[in-house]
């Protein structure tokens, strides 16, 4: 049996950040009271070239992303650096940022979920 093919019969490894990644930015996903912006609340940030944009990483400072637990990045449709983080209360953040400047443009903040009272 050759290399090539034993290395595919063994299944994929992902890296432990990864895999927690994975899993926690599913959760913003059906976390009920969490949501995109809708179409009518589409944000628009600039017309500017990419080459004038901050890096990602820049964007994540600027943004403050060491205080949360979770952090996604992605450019939006309307050219924002746009961020879903959740601290580690559980509290979820919606943030876009411009790309050039950093200023926020809009954040939507949500509270963790209250703690339910235990049962006697």
């Amino acid at each position: 049996m050759s290399n090539a093919l034993h290395s595919r019969s063994r299944p994929m490894a992902y890296p432990l950040s990864l895999a927690f990644l994975l899993a926690l930015s599913g959760s913003l996903l059906v976390t009920p009271s969490v949501h995109a912006s809708s179409p009518a609340e589409k944000v628009f940030c600039t017309h500017a070239p990419r080459s004038q944009w901050m890096s990602e990483a820049q964007a994540r400072e600027v943004f403050g992303a060491s205080q949360y637990v979770v952090v996604k990045f992605k450019i939006s449709r309307g050219n924002c650096h746009e961020f879903y983080a959740v601290d580690a209360q559980g509290g979820v953040v919606e943030a876009y940022l411009h790309p050039v400047t950093g200023q926020e443009i809009r954040a939507t903040r949500l509270p963790a979920p209250s703690a339910r009272p235990s049962r006697p």
